[in-house]
């Protein structure tokens, strides 16, 4: 069916950017870098070349709005990419990825906190890395999911202390720097910056891991916040293909 025609001549069912713009509070150029990327299906064309969008195009900026408070700018795009190429399989498995790496950080906080809550105690062994082996900088860069250069720079900041071999200089990580490790890494993608870290580090070492329990209360908090967000936004986008768009 064809929009009908206003007086100005526009068609009734049909947005110019400055229209969609305005019913979703953005500019219009970031309307039409949207469509130009692939968060939005592409726009129809006047016999002038002027876009034409619809209310399939307002749907969609809406859920990749949601979408992107929920999984993020990157995990976003490429779900509404694949969603308007068809490929719903390709969307669904990036859904599934960002779920699973939320579960993953609130494993490794909890981990944390038990270890935290065993040092509390006074418990001894408790490890949030549990090994007994001596590894080199790549497995231990490894275990936590970094590139060895930031254990280097890490180490330059005074949070890590590997073993150095006195002849070849390599260093060398056994289970506590391992621990203090994976503490900074969980810190560093909450945000803290590095006198903060310290000071968590500062309050393990004496045994009294009260700075530290909070840091990581506050970022579990953070996480489930974010699995919040990521939820709605999953909601969103099943309704979304529920449309058939």
């Amino acid at each position: 069916m064809q929009p009908r025609l206003k007086s100005d001549g526009r068609a009734a069912g049909w947005l110019r950017p400055v229209d969609l713009a305005r019913m979703v509070g953005i500019s219009a150029s970031l309307v039409r870098t949207y469509e130009r990327i692939g968060f939005l299906p592409a726009a129809g064309r006047s016999p002038t070349g002027y876009r034409r969008y619809t209310e399939i195009h307002v749907e969609a900026i809406q859920v990749a709005r949601c979408l992107i408070a929920g999984y993020g700018w990157q995990q976003a795009l490429d779900v509404m990419r694949a969603v308007h190429a068809g490929d719903i399989p390709a969307a669904l498995a990036i859904v599934d990825a960002c779920h699973a790496e939320l579960h993953r950080q609130r494993a490794q906080i909890d981990d944390v906190l038990q270890t935290l809550d065993r040092l509390s105690l006074g418990t001894p062994g408790s490890s949030v890395i549990r090994t007994r082996r001596v590894v080199r900088i790549g497995a231990a860069a490894e275990i936590v999911g970094v590139r060895p250069s930031a254990l280097r720079f890490w180490e330059q900041q005074g949070l890590l202390q590997p073993t150095r071999d006195g002849t070849t200089r390599s260093r060398f990580y056994d289970q506590e720097q391992l621990q203090r490790l994976q503490i900074v890494k969980l810190l560093r993608d909450a945000g803290y910056r590095f006198d903060a870290i310290r000071a968590v580090l500062d309050d393990l070492g004496t045994s009294r891991p009260v700075q530290a329990r909070a840091a990581f209360e506050q970022r579990r908090q953070s996480v489930e916040a974010a699995s919040q967000r990521t939820m709605e936004a999953t909601s969103t986008l099943h309704r979304y293909l529920q449309t058939g768009q």
